[in-house]
């Protein structure tokens, strides 16, 4: 399937940017490298008192500031603040994908997918604890599907999620990336 994945990918996602519902408005940056055999930059956000996404995989990004005129532009500045890689010289705006909503349903994110044109070097800083490439068939491998267990008001909840080595990607992470590659097999 490879090269088909992204085809697959730029089918779910439309040029115009989804309209905002008064909601708070983040933007998430799913960064592509390698057409042929893609793989995706994951972070592990860094462990901060009072951040709700501390210590979890993520995308790189965040809310929409004021000087930010799209979700793409908000996508593109958290990008260049969190691991170095300026999108507007060595990537292409694929387009968006569907907005998700998290889990308290006070924002709105919306992740913009680039297709890098060239190699980049990675250059995290503080909010990020580690990051790495995935392969993005790796994904669609009913091995890499598991439950994540979550301990929510005393009780344990059990998440979708998809396990790459150490890293366990559910929530708002996971169910974007299902919602541009497909569930797993």
């Amino acid at each position: 399937m490879t090269g088909e994945l992204i085809a697959k990918v730029a089918k779910r996602l439309v040029p115009h940017e989804p309209p905002q519902k008064g909601l708070r408005f983040a933007a998430v940056s799913m960064i592509v490298r390698d057409r042929q055999n893609p793989s995706v930059l994951l972070i592990k956000r860094a462990e901060r008192p009072g951040d709700p996404w501390s210590g979890q995989i993520a995308f790189p990004g965040g809310k929409m500031q004021s000087g930010d005129k799209t979700a793409r532009d908000t996508a593109v500045r958290e990008t260049m603040e969190e691991v170095g890689i300026d999108l507007d010289v060595k990537a292409e705006f694929l387009g968006y994908g569907g907005v998700t909503t998290t889990h308290t349903g006070t924002m709105d994110v919306v992740p913009s997918v680039f297709m890098l044109k060239e190699g980049v070097e990675v250059s995290p800083n503080d909010e990020v604890a580690s990051y790495r490439w995935v392969d993005l068939e790796d994904l669609l491998e009913p091995r890499a599907r598991s439950t994540y267990e979550l301990e929510f008001e005393g009780k344990s909840v059990g998440m979708p999620a998809f396990v790459v080595g150490d890293y366990v990607v559910w929530g708002l992470t996971y169910r974007i990336l299902s919602s541009l590659i497909g569930e797993p097999g």
